[in-house]
Parts: C-alpha cells; sequence; structure tokens
C-alpha cells in the first residue's frame, strides 16, 4: 500500500464516521443544547484536549501491550512449528 492510498483510506473513514460520532458526543454530553464546544472557554477546551490525550494514552497502552503479546505467541507458534517439522524430517530421514 502507498502513502496516498492510506491517505485515501484515513479521509474515507473520516467522512464516513465523524457526523455520526460527533451526533453522538453531542447527544451525550450537550442534548438540551444548553452547552456546546464551541460555547466552552478556551481552558475548558484545552482540559478537555488533554483528558482525550490521557484517554488515547490508555487506549495506545493496552494496545501495546496486546501487540507484544500476540508478538510473543506467534513466536512460539512459529518455534513449535519448527521444532515438528523438524521431528517429522529426522522420522523421514531415518
Amino acid at each position: 500500500m502507498t502513502d496516498p492510498e492510506l491517505r485515501e483510506i484515513v479521509v474515507g473513514k473520516f467522512l464516513r464516521e465523524f457526523r455520526e460520532k460527533f451526533d453522538r458526543g453531542t447527544i451525550e454530553h450537550n442534548a438540551d443544547g444548553a452547552r456546546g464546544l464551541y460555547r466552552m472557554r478556551p481552558e475548558q477546551l484545552l482540559q478537555a484536549c488533554l483528558e482525550e490525550v490521557f484517554d488515547l494514552a490508555a487506549y495506545l497502552t493496552a494496545l501495546e501491550i496486546k501487540v507484544a503479546e500476540q508478538a510473543q505467541e506467534l513466536t512460539q507458534l512459529r518455534n513449535e512449528l519448527s521444532a515438528a517439522a523438524a521431528a517429522r524430517e529426522m522420522t523421514t530421514t531415518n
């Protein structure tokens, strides 16, 4: 995949999903319309951004751990397959 192809996937995903995600957040956090992102003071917006960064850090850490665990499992499976193939090879050559 090229970078321009990846870009188009990201843009397409954003265009398909942003409106729905934004509307769900509005219903959850501003159902009566009394508040809203644009009505927030700059320091409130900054705090909200920081909270989102903290959430993202937690998501990324969980993902990092899961990827490492899966890589370890894959390495173990490869080792087991190699050992089984070597054992089969020894059996067929003897």
